[in-house]
């Protein structure tokens, strides 16, 4: 009877041993995966909701930095799928060109009014990039996460929990031809794997044709691309969890 008993614990402490190591091995590799933080700006709800499909079927967790002054019904149905709402100020304004009540108006005083419908802004984009650091400063006493834009940076995914962040815009304007625009992403996406526990934050408006958009072409290299590689894709807000 006490060996049965000897035997029955020690296959027990052999259980969860395998359980324990199985789970540190997971969250070494988690820690690892690098990944793409894919966002787009100002409002576009049907074109973007029109891709959200899209977007399930190649495990695409978007960022949507909004401009608007209070919840929407595109909102809920984008926190659904598990993508983000983040903020991107009420009127698309240059914050630099603001007094410091009119940046309350258009960057702070919204994240209130999206609590009260039960969404928490925690990622804040710039509109055209425009910042200095006295705004960082400030806005950084509100959100968690501030994103630039135009420039392209390769970084530590921990990083993300706060600060400042660049992004890169893969608007159409910024490429002359279908080659171009593939060439640098796999440029950006080598160098991103040959690390560890790298992002890289990239942006756009839409999906379509116009110079303030990203081809629907351009988006699935992309995503093609990103799966063929074994990269993840994050939202800002789940990096700040992390």
């Amino acid at each position: 009877m006490r060996k049965k008993l000897l035997f029955v614990i020690g296959g027990i402490i052999l259980a969860v041993g395998i359980v324990l190591g199985g789970i540190k091995l997971y969250r070494i590799q988690d820690r690892n995966q690098c990944g793409i933080l894919l966002a787009f700006d100002d409002y576009n709800a049907d074109n973007w909701a029109g891709y959200f499909d899209l977007f399930d079927e190649y495990g695409v967790k978007a960022t949507f930095f909004i401009c608007a002054n209070e919840p929407t019904d595109f909102c809920y149905d984008a926190l659904e799928r598990g993508h983000e709402i983040a903020f991107h100020t009420a009127g698309h304004q240059e914050l630099t060109a603001l007094s410091e009540e009119e940046v309350y108006q258009q960057a702070i005083d919204p994240i209130e009014v999206f609590r009260d419908g039960g969404i928490e802004l925690s990622t804040f984009a710039y509109p055209k990039g425009s910042r200095n650091e006295e705004l960082d400063e400030k806005l950084l006493g509100h959100y968690k996460v501030l994103r630039g834009a135009y420039f392209l940076q390769i970084t530590d995914k921990h990083q993300f929990k706060e600060g400042y962040v660049e992004s890169l815009s893969l608007d159409n304007g910024n490429y002359s031809s279908q080659e171009q625009y593939e060439a640098q992403i796999d440029d950006i996406l080598a160098n991103l794997k040959a690390g560890k526990g790298r992002v890289v934050s990239l942006y756009s408006h839409a999906i379509g044709a116009g110079d303030w958009s990203i081809t629907e072409d351009r988006l699935l290299y992309l995503l093609r691309k990103a799966k063929e590689m074994g990269l993840q894709f994050y939202t800002f807000q789940e990096l700040q969890n992390w």
